[in-house]
């Protein structure tokens, strides 16, 4: 800054530093998903003790090993947990699908006559079958009410069979507007692809498309959706084995009076049903089971669904009727998270001990515990005490569930009771790996960690799978860019062999990253709540909960603690751990079949605390094949990313280059003091390069700074040798005296 001196004057300016300071970034903040009791789907929660995660998630689940990794994190010393649940997708693309159910209750209150009223017991969407119906008898009349209808959109080959088609041939689709699918026509699928029959022709396009099927009706080739209804489509959209086959190419749409047959939704039966038989109203609540009420009241108004109504809707044939002056839900009551821990879940309204007798207190019964209280509640939405504003309180209100006030004409208070919550369902049936690896637009399974930008470590406790593995690491490869590693777990009941087999073999980990470790084998800790996990005095768990616990000690230990390895007596030692779930891990010999496969044992010995002995990576043939050293990596690279943000934009001069030289350098000091390198000497550690030779002027042009940066980082010491002989140094004394 220029700055014209008039008089006699001392002048301060501030100048832009030559050196910038970079901040550390954080290496142990790990990420979990799996399986909870309770808690948020697809979302991620930072936990830092094991009470949030209870809090947050529920408690411990004999269904999910993730509450006890939870738990060896944060013994091990983990403080920073971000966790994820996951449960059953329809379709992992659309987190709507999600199966698990809430459970459901309601707060009575005397008011006006009440309707004739029928609940189902299946959450919608319904899965149903073309012609399905649901009949309804209101006042004693004949039933009525809609049928359910769906056809698959099917689009139909003109060109005359045989099909001349030739080795390599594609052919095109789209179903259900997905993703364009590819079909190739290989000669060895067929008698003879130049005079390809319809049916060889639906068999090879079978075994490839995704979502439809090929079908032969009277000898024509046809392409259907699986989904029957409205929502099917089909279209051809190239490829040239068209010229034979003659799919026309505009896009075919289904049938029917539903977008789904297979997953009706609770909106459609409303739509049909309200239609088909006025006297009724349906509650339009989606993935909730149905809720049917007469648009009459009183003792006089009946209800019952007829016996030929399709079972999938979970209706009873049970005549219902209303009531003259009797009970009205006031207060609906579910489930704050979906799941079959609040089918345990009572609630209490309960006359208060003092003050307004138009308030009442509401209490919280988990497994016959008063777990929660939230006195002097009122049914006046303007009151600062009205029910919803106290028990749905992000912060202060409850954990184990929500309320509806269903804002009952004149406000009245539920008399004393205690109402159940029943239907809830954690939706684990058909868990399958995709609900762990998830959708990277829809933000499930993996992707859910996609928004916390500080990750450093991901787990999946115990889903030790090929698919699960593999998705582990290509997230943190290349979904974070290779800023995230990976620890993973062993299978269950796997000896030292079966685990060389999973590793090399039936998971294809061997040398397939340096950005993930295995650990093998499973542990035993002390079982911390006998009334969730059985009786037995000790239970198993995965690895990496402990694992990643013990990565967070050793970073926090001292600056440069992430250059340590994670292993051996000291760093590696385990917090909690009693045992091995195979005691093959204390044979040396059975040590060997494992390492050289990257295997990293967990054992003990004769006056050793139980610990990890091994800090490698998957990879060997790599730039950082050991734990610390690439995680070490990660930490520098990351921390260079965000040190260097000053420098994006600015004018690319010889300047600001050495800025940038100057400003890695000192970061990369302060390491080598900490301990990152193999030597003490800067020359010897690392080296900047921001020269001209890299920085042409095409690069400049092109709008680029180029730094080279190269590290001479630790290894550690795997392998200690003794070299022994006999001391014979008197012997060669005498000897030479003579």
């Amino acid at each position: 800054m220029t700055q014209q001196l008039l008089s006699s004057k001392v002048v301060v300016q501030e100048e832009e530093p030559r050196v910038r300071g970079i901040p550390s970034a954080p290496t142990s903040v790990a990420g979990a998903l799996g399986v909870t009791e309770r808690g948020p789907i697809g979302v991620a929660v930072l936990c830092t003790s094991i009470e949030e995660v209870r809090r947050s998630f529920g408690g411990f689940t004999p269904e999910s090993d993730l509450a006890l990794a939870a738990l060896g994190f944060f013994q091990n010393g983990g403080s920073h947990l971000w966790v994820v649940r996951t449960v059953h997708y329809g379709n992992a693309a659309d987190p709507a699908t999600a199966t698990s159910v809430r459970a459901i209750g309601a707060l009575m209150a005397p008011g006006a006559p009440t309707p004739a009223r029928v609940t189902g017991t299946v959450a919608g969407p319904f899965r149903l079958q073309d012609g399905d119906v649901l009949l309804l008898s209101v006042g004693g009349v004949p039933a009525a009410g809609p049928t359910f209808n769906g056809e698959a959109a099917l689009v139909e080959a003109a060109g005359a069979a045989p099909f001349g088609l030739a080795d390599g041939h594609t052919l095109t689709l789209e179903i259900d507007e997905g993703h364009e699918q590819l079909v190739t026509f290989a000669a060895a699928d067929f008698a003879d692809i130049a005079a390809a029959t319809p049916e060889e022709v639906a068999a090879v396009i079978n075994a490839q498309l995704d979502g439809g099927k090929a079908l032969v009706t009277a000898g024509v080739l046809g392409v259907a959706s699986d989904t029957e209804g409205t929502g099917s489509r089909v279209q051809v959209t190239g490829g040239d084995a068209n010229a034979a086959l003659d799919f026309p190419t505009a896009p075919v749409v289904g049938m029917g009076n539903v977008a789904d047959l297979g997953a009706v939704t609770v909106a459609e039966v409303k739509a049909l049903l309200e239609v088909s038989v006025p006297d009724v109203t349906v509650a339009d609540a989606a993935g909730a089971p149905l809720d049917i009420q007469t648009t009459g009241t009183g003792q006089a108004v009946t209800l019952q669904v007829d016996p030929a109504t399709a079972a999938a809707f979970g209706l009873d044939n049970d005549p219902h009727a209303g009531s003259d002056a009797g009970a009205t839900p006031a207060v609906a009551l579910e489930g704050k998270d979906p799941g079959g821990y609040a089918n345990r879940v009572e609630v209490e309204a309960r006359a208060p001990v003092a003050g307004d007798p138009g308030t009442f207190d509401l209490l919280v019964i988990e497994d016959g515990t008063y777990r929660e209280s939230f006195p002097g509640v009122s049914m006046d939405p303007a009151s600062p005490r009205h029910i919803e504003r106290v028990v749905n309180h992000p912060r202060s209100g409850s954990v184990l569930i929500r309320v509806a006030d269903q804002l009952l004409p004149g406000q009245p208070v539920p008399p004393p009771q205690i109402a159940p919550l029943t239907g809830g369902d954690i939706g684990l049936a058909g868990l399958a790996d995709q609900d762990f690896i998830g959708d990277e637009v829809a933000k499930t399974g993996l992707h859910a960690f996609d928004r916390v930008l500080d990750l450093s470590v991901l787990l999946v406790p115990g889903r030790a799978t090929a698919g699960v593995q593999q998705a582990m690491v290509h997230y943190c490869e290349d979904v974070r860019n290779g800023t995230v590693f990976a620890v993973l777990d062993p299978p269950p009941l796997l000896s030292a062999a079966q685990m060389v087999q999973h590793v090399e073999l039936d998971a294809g980990l061997l040398e397939l990253t340096e950005h993930a470790a295995i650990y093998w084998p499973r542990l035993e800790i002390l079982n911390p709540d006998k009334a969730a996990l059985g009786s037995a005095d000790r239970v198993v768990v995965p690895p990496s909960g402990v694992v990643a616990g013990v990565y967070a000690r050793t970073d926090a230990a001292r600056p440069g603690g992430v250059y340590d390895p994670p292993a051996g007596i000291d760093k590696g030692k385990l917090v909690g751990v009693v045992g091995f779930e195979t005691e093959e891990v204390l044979e040396e010999s059975k040590r060997d079949l494992l390492y050289p496969k990257r295997i990293n044992p967990i054992t003990t010995g004769p006056g050793m605390p139980r610990y990890i002995d091994g800090s490698r990576t998957l990879k060997s043939t790599s730039n950082f094949p050991y734990v610390a050293e690439r995680r070490g990596v990660i930490f520098i690279e990351r921390s260079l990313k965000q040190g260097l943000q000053f420098a994006r934009h600015k004018n690319n001069t010889e300047g600001l280059r050495a800025q940038v030289r100057r400003t890695i350098t000192a970061f990369l000091n302060t390491q080598m003091n900490n301990g990152a390198f193999r030597s003490r000497e800067p020359a010897k550690a690392y080296f900047v390069d921001v020269s001209e030779a890299l920085n042409t002027p095409d690069v400049i042009f092109a709008g680029k700074l180029i730094v080279r940066v190269g590290l001479a980082t630790n290894k550690p010491a795997e392998f200690i040798l003794l070299l022994i002989s006999q001391d014979t140094r008197a012997l060669e004394a005498s000897l030479a005296g003579a």
